[in-house]
């Protein structure tokens, strides 16, 4: 009798072991599953974060249908346009550049190089000479210069400095760096008219320059800008340098 009670009773004690077993495996379970709903939903949280606003830093730069340098091409976005980001990102496998996809306010949609959009970026445009910063400190002068009219974006403020990115007038590649804040404008008006001056001055003759920038002060819808008397003066100089050919050789035989 006895050795049947030792039996019932080991076996009482197995059972409750497994099954106290079978518990700690199943709560296990339990918090690995609810680890790894967590990590999930935190990824997709942090990939709905990257999407926002977007500013493009390079006149006409190119949106394809793929995100690739041959892929369809659907539009082109102009300097200092806001975009929306999707917070899709590609990397071509072959030329390894980064591609982001943005929309348009017309409701386009493609691809674009990273390099040329500031994610989170506020549009602004230079209105002085502003000297150029590595980071938020006077000590940090740098040789270089941004010019009034340069369309920047705003990527992050500091006191009463801002840190851009974009290409000075004299610059070769687009940077990231720090200018005192005052020396931006946010005003539309000045962004637009700043923009189509830049590219006035830039076309080849001279009477063409002067043409461009007579445009854009006979425009009402830029009158408002600050920029407008900058640019009638810039009018008034090129003026006195487009001299025409025969009038020069008038000019020298009078000398002699």
């Amino acid at each position: 009798m006895k050795k049947i009670l030792i039996t019932i009773f080991a076996a009482s004690l197995f059972i409750v072991g497994c099954k106290e077993e079978g518990g700690k495996s199943e709560t296990k379970t339990n918090n690995e599953t609810t680890s790894v709903e967590t990590t999930s939903n935190e990824a997709e949280s942090a990939s709905k974060d990257s999407s926002g606003d977007a500013i493009c830093l390079l006149d006409k730069l190119s949106v394809r249908e793929t995100p690739k340098s041959k892929g369809k091409w659907v539009t082109s976005m102009s300097l200092g346009e806001k975009v929306y980001f999707t917070g899709e990102r590609h990397t071509d496998s072959v030329t390894k550049k980064e591609y982001l996809k943005v929309k348009l306010i017309d409701g386009k949609e493609g691809w674009a190089r990273e390099p040329f959009l500031a994610v989170d970026g506020k549009v602004g445009v230079m209105t002085n000479d502003a000297n150029v910063y590595k980071r938020p400190d006077l000590l940090t002068k740098t040789d270089t210069k941004y010019s009034p009219m340069d369309i920047v974006a705003v990527i992050a403020t500091q006191d009463d400095w801002a840190q851009v990115k974009g290409k000075r007038a004299e610059g070769k590649y687009i940077e990231e760096v720090w200018v005192k804040a005052n020396n931006i404008s946010n005003k539309s008006v000045d962004i637009a008219a700043g923009k189509f001056a830049s590219i006035a001055m830039t076309k080849g003759s001279m009477t063409d320059r002067i043409k461009a920038l007579e445009d854009i002060v006979s425009n009402p819808d830029l009158s408002s800008s600050s920029f407008i008397s900058v640019i009638k003066n810039k009018i008034e100089d090129y003026k006195t340098k487009n001299v025409p050919v025969d009038v020069q050789d008038a000019k020298v035989d009078e000398d002699f």
